[in-house]
């Protein structure tokens, strides 16, 4: 269920959400309410967020090397791919043995 909280909102993504009311509401950018405004982001939170999915599948990095590819005499780098990049290493288990005895020190001082 949705949680009624008041935010304030820039004036600029405010002009932003007004400029797209046509596209997504069907109202004129002068006839939006508040009420229109959640409305707003909530559809274009839930566009972008979509968008990021679609763009997950696309294999962008391995079209643009392949496209790149086909003119052997350009000066186009190709992007590295996913499995080129270094892996992550797991951090290190952290010791917290000294956050713990200066943290004593001070609760004894007070």
């Amino acid at each position: 269920m949705a949680e009624n909280t008041r935010i304030r909102i820039e004036p600029d993504i405010e002009q932003y959400l007004k400029s797209q009311s046509e596209r997504v509401l069907g109202k004129a950018s002068d006839n939006v309410s508040t009420a229109d405004l959640t409305t707003l982001t909530n559809r274009i939170i839930y566009e972008h967020r979509q968008a990021h999915q679609l763009m997950a599948l696309i294999p962008i990095t391995r079209i643009f090397n392949w496209i790149t590819s086909l003119n052997p005499g350009s000066k186009v780098v190709n992007l590295p791919t996913a499995s080129d990049q270094p892996k992550l290493q797991p951090s290190k288990v952290e010791d917290f043995d000294f956050d713990a005895d200066l943290a004593d020190k001070f609760e004894e001082a007070a």
